[in-house]
C-alpha cells in the first residue's frame, strides 16, 4: 500500500533486544478494583462474634503481556530468490561470513512470477522464500492485503547509519505507510548518452531542455536522415520520458490516494513532442533490446538515448559480446537529462533499480535482514559490482569499475552523480504495473501508425480501473 513521502532522517530505527525478535512492551502499573471476603469482630446483643464481611478494596498491579515462545530460530536456514547476476552477491556473503553459508539457500527465479507465487504460498501455508531480490514496483504488489508478505525492516535494522547512507529518495519506492519493506541494491537513475564522435561531426550540442531536444531531433531529421535519437516503445515511454515529463500516470496525493490525469499538460507535452519525433523518424518504435534497433546502432546511427545508468557497462558495453557497441574507443559520452523550461531542474524516472525485500514469514530474520543489508551495502561486492549502487559509500567504492573502461569520453561518474539526486520524487511503486497499460494502449496505437496523444484517453481508462480495482482512490483533477 502507498505512503506519503517522509524524509529518510525521520525514520526511526529500533534496536532488536539480546535474542533477535523486539523487545516485549514495558509494564504498566494499573489500579483494579477487587471484592474481597473479611472476617470482622462485631458485638451481637451483648456479645462479642466474628462476622463475613464482602468488601471492595484497590490495589496497584503491574500488567505485563503473558510471554509467548519466541517464534525465531537463529539456526534456521534461509531461501534468496536471485537472478543469474546476484549469484555474485550470495558468493560474496558466503565468502565473509563462510561459518553462515551452510544456512543460505540461493534460488534462481524469474521474479515476474513473484506476485502470483505469493498467493499460492499464501494459500498452502508454506514455501516463502525468506528473501527476494526484485524491484519495488514488484515489492509493492506483494505488499497488499491478499500478499502480505513483506517485513518491516525498520525495527530489524540494527544501525541508523544504514538508512542514512542511502542516495537521497532511493528508499522512498520501498516505503509504504511509513514501513520500509526493502534496502534498494541500486538507482538505475536515467541519464544522456550521446556519440561523441557523431555529436562533434555533425556541430550539434547536448540539450539542456526538452524543448533544445525537440528542435535537434528536427534537425537531425532535416540534415541527417537515417540517424536516431531514441525509442518509443512502452518500456522507454513509461519509465523515461513519461517519467521525466512528471506525467501524473498514478502520483500518490496521500496514503492510498492517486492522482491520475493523461490529460494534465506534463502529459500532452511529452507525447506532442514524441509523436514530432517518431513522425521525422528519429525515434524508432521498436525497444533498446530489438535486434532491428541493435542492428541501427551497430551500424552507428544512434545518436542519443536517454536511458538508464546500467545502459554504459551492460548495453553499450565496449566489448566484443556488447549489444551495442564492440569496441572500446571513448566513442561514449554522458549527460545529465535535458529539463522542461518550467520546471525548476530536471527529473528523471529510474529504469530498473531493485531491492531485497524479507519475508515476515521468515523463521531467521536475523539471518535473513543481515543478508539483506549485505547484498545492498557492501562496497567489497558493490565495488566491482555491474550497476550504481544506492548506498552512496558503495556507489563511491563503484567508481573504480568506470575508471577502467575505455569506452566513457570522459568519467561519467560525477554526472552520474548528480542524475542520482534527480529521481522524481512523485514516481511511486504502486501496486498495478503501468508499464503494462501503457503497452496495451499507446504502444499498441504507435504500431498501427497512430500518434501517442490519440492513445493518452484510452490509457486513463485503464489506468483508473487498475487503480480502482487495487483498492486506490482516484482523483483526476488537481484542482
Amino acid at each position: 500500500m502507498k505512503r506519503k513521502y517522509w524524509p529518510l532522517a525521520a525514520i526511526t530505527v529500533m534496536l532488536l533486544n539480546a535474542c533477535g525478535a523486539p523487545a516485549a512492551p514495558a509494564a504498566t502499573p494499573q489500579t483494579i478494583t477487587e471484592k474481597v471476603t473479611v472476617k470482622e469482630t462485631v458485638v451481637v446483643e451483648g456479645k462479642v462474634v466474628e462476622k463475613e464481611v464482602v468488601k471492595e478494596v484497590q490495589k496497584v498491579v503491574t500488567a505485563t503481556p503473558e510471554p509467548t515462545a519466541n517464534p525465531y530460530d537463529q539456526n534456521a536456514p534461509i531461501v534468496v530468490w536471485i537472478d543469474e547476476t546476484r549469484k555474485a552477491t550470495v558468493d560474496a556473503f558466503k565468502k565473509k561470513y563462510p561459518e553462515k553459508a551452510a544456512l543460505i539457500k540461493e534460488e534462481l527465479v524469474d521474479r515476474g512470477q513473484f506476485p502470483a507465487k505469493v498467493l499460492l504460498f499464501n494459500n498452502t501455508g508454506k514455501g516463502w522464500p525468506d528473501v527476494v531480490f526484485a524491484e519495488p514496483d514488484i515489492v509493492s504488489r506483494v505488499a497488499d492485503t491478499s500478499r502480505d508478505y513483506p517485513l518491516d525492516l525498520n525495527p530489524w535494522l540494527k544501525s541508523k547509519n544504514v538508512i542514512e547512507n542511502f542516495a537521497p529518495g532511493s528508499l522512498e519506492p520501498c516505503t509504504f505507510g511509513g514501513k520500509l519493506f526493502c534496502l534498494r541494491n541500486d538507482l538505475a537513475q536515467n541519464l544522456t548518452w550521446y556519440n561523441k564522435p557523431l555529436m562533434d561531426q555533425f556541430g550539434y550540442k547536448v540539450p539542456s531542455t526538452w524543448e533544445d531536444f525537440e528542435a535537434l531531433g528536427e534537425a537531425v531529421a532535416k540534415d541527417h536522415p537515417g540517424y536516431v535519437m531514441g525509442f518509443a516503445d512502452e518500456w522507454m515511454l513509461n519509465y523515461v520520458y513519461f517519467a521525466a515529463g512528471r506525467c501524473p500516470l498514478g502520483h500518490v496525493i496521500e496514503e492510498n490516494t492517486l492522482y491520475i490525469n493523461t490529460a494534465d499538460e506534463r502529459c500532452l507535452r511529452v507525447a506532442r513532442m514524441l509523436d514530432k519525433l517518431i513522425a521525422a523518424k528519429v525515434f524508432l518504435t521498436t525497444g533498446p533490446f530489438d535486434p532491428a534497433t541493435a542492428k541501427v546502432v551497430n551500424e552507428n546511427k544512434l545518436l542519443m538515448l536517454q536511458a538508464a545508468s546500467w545502459f554504459g557497462e551492460y548495453i553499450f558495453g565496449g566489448k566484443p559480446d556488447s549489444l551495442y557497441y564492440k569496441t572500446a574507443e571513448g566513442q561514449l559520452g554522458v549527460a545529465v537529462p535535458p529539463k522542461w523550461k518550467n520546471e525548476d531542474k530536471a527529473y528523471t524516472g529510474f529504469g530498473g533499480g531493485a531491492a531485497w525485500t524479507v519475508s515476515k514469514h521468515t523463521k531467521n530474520p536475523d539471518l535473513a535482514v543481515e543478508f539483506a543489508v549485505f547484498a545492498s551495502t557492501a562496497t567489497e561486492y558493490h565495488g566491482t559490482g555491474p550497476t550504481y549502487p544506492a548506498y552512496m559509500p558503495a556507489a563511491k567504492e563503484w567508481r573504480k569499475t568506470l575508471v577502467g573502461n575505455k569506452l566513457y569520453a570522459e568519467d561519467p561518474y560525477p554526472v552520474m552523480e548528480t542524475t542520482a539526486a534527480l529521481m522524481d520524487p512523485l514516481i511511486a511503486s504502486l501496486r498495478f504495473p503501468t508499464v503494462d497499460l501503457v503497452k496495451k494502449t499507446v504502444s499498441q496505437a504507435v504500431a498501427k501508425g497512430e500518434t501517442i496523444e490519440s492513445a493518452l484517453p484510452e490509457l486513463q481508462k485503464e489506468l483508473v480501473n487498475a487503480a480502482e480495482a487495487q483498492g486506490y482512490l482516484v482523483k483526476t483533477s488537481n484542482k
